[in-house]
């Protein structure tokens, strides 16, 4: 059950007595804090769990006769040890004062939420009005969790709720497993067990004046009271913690998206400028001379917004081990229709010396129109590249001061012409 659903009067049980539905009978729909979960209901006799869950007392003792947990967190429960009358609770709905559904009509009778059932079934002015319309059937009080069932009158539905209380507490688990905290936990108003323990006690004066609070001479009763205050405050505690680790799962989440978003926009407006760093650069040449099979490619970047996109791919040279090849392929993009080909264009590399800039290694190279390299790729990435079959020598990269903390820092430039 979502506790934070905006109840309208659409949804919820039709009072006691009532063959046809409308939005003034629906007004007994009770707050989130004085329904029972398991009914739906006001809540009758109240009672509250170690757990800090308020329940009937007729509901919770059907269901720990056949489950022997909390309906709300699963928790293991005894009606001996861990279930204690909510009087609080049960004085807040007696004091409530609702208006018959028949006010409209004449009614001036005033009852408690839990006795206005009675009222509407013994009401003067409980009258069906004529209709051509056919009757409205009763739908079950657990249609919102999945029951279909209707009745042609609220005995019907009660026969009904008594009978199958197994299969719709199993409704009731259903939809509560897919319920998702959303609430504000900031927002919550002190729960009624800490306003109740707040006024049995009041702390002392810090200076050591007296407490202008009545002595209050029931001991057993403010133990109750503040214990049940202490459940209140665990239970809140825990639902705090779940939200807070929600929200730390979604700011991941959110951190990792705007990563992935900033290097997307840095790889389309770079204008054909690319600096790949490429790390662990001894590991995967290791690796590369291990399995030849095995290739680096950079992430695609674009010569303009809206304009080619290539790649850059490191590999040992199969002609020469001791060597690196190093190309460029053209990649699919989503505006490639709209692209003159083949490309044509100049292609510069740069492989940065990171202790002297000035023996960076630089070449440069043409387009080649009759290449398929340059023609309009049919897949992801051109199975063809262009570039250079061996580059460089893997140990005089490494030995000359092109790799620095294990790094090795190409710049490649592509330009249209």
């Amino acid at each position: 059950m979502d506790r934070s659903r905006t109840k309208d009067a659409s949804e919820g049980i039709a009072p006691m007595g009532i063959t046809s539905l409308n939005e003034a009978v629906l007004s007994n729909q009770p707050e989130s804090r004085y329904e029972c979960p398991v009914c739906l209901n006001w809540l009758r006799d109240p009672v509250i769990t170690t757990c800090g869950h308020k329940f009937c007392k007729g509901c919770i003792t059907s269901w720990l006769q056949n489950s022997g947990h909390c309906p709300i967190d699963n928790i293991n429960l005894s009606m001996k040890v861990d279930i204690f009358p909510d009087n609080y609770t049960k004085r807040e709905i007696q004091e409530q004062r609702m208006s018959c559904p028949f006010a409209s009509k004449g009614c001036a009778v005033k009852v408690t939420p839990l006795d206005l059932d009675a009222h509407i079934a013994t009401c003067e002015y409980n009258q069906p009005e004529a209709s051509s319309q056919p009757e409205i059937r009763v739908p079950c009080a657990f249609h919102a969790v999945g029951c279909k069932e209707t009745f042609d009158s609220q005995e019907d539905m009660n026969t009904h709720l008594h009978n199958d209380i197994q299969s719709h507490m199993s409704l009731l688990m259903n939809a509560y497993s897919e319920v998702k905290i959303n609430s504000d936990i900031s927002n919550a108003s002190i729960d009624a067990k800490e306003q109740e323990a707040m006024s049995l006690w009041e702390a002392p004066d810090k200076e050591g004046a007296p407490s202008t609070a009545k002595p209050l001479n029931n001991t057993s009763a403010l133990i109750r009271a503040l214990y049940e205050r202490v459940v209140v405050l665990e239970q809140r505690n825990r639902e705090q913690d779940i939200v807070i680790a929600n929200m730390s799962k979604q700011l991941s989440a959110f951190a990792v998206a705007k990563m992935k978003q900033n290097n997307e926009m840095l790889l389309r407006y770079c204008m054909g400028n690319y600096i790949w760093k490429i790390d662990n650069f001894k590991a995967r040449c290791d690796a590369m001379l291990k399995d030849h099979y095995k290739m680096l490619y950079s992430p695609g970047f674009y010569t303009s917004p809206n304009g080619y996109r290539f790649c850059v791919r490191l590999n040992i040279s199969p002609q020469n081990p001791l060597c690196f090849a190093l190309h460029v392929h053209l990649m699919k993009t989503e505006n490639d229709d709209c692209l003159e080909w083949p490309f044509n264009g100049r292609i510069s590399f740069a492989m940065i010396n990171q202790y002297d800039p000035d023996l960076t290694q630089r070449d440069t190279m043409m387009s080649n129109s009759n290449l398929i390299a340059f023609r309009k790729p049919n897949s992801e990435i051109c199975v063809r590249g262009f570039g250079y079959t061996e580059y460089a020598v893997v140990s005089d990269v490494v030995r000359n001061g092109f790799v620095k903390d294990d790094n090795l820092i190409v710049r490649v430039h592509i330009k249209c012409v």
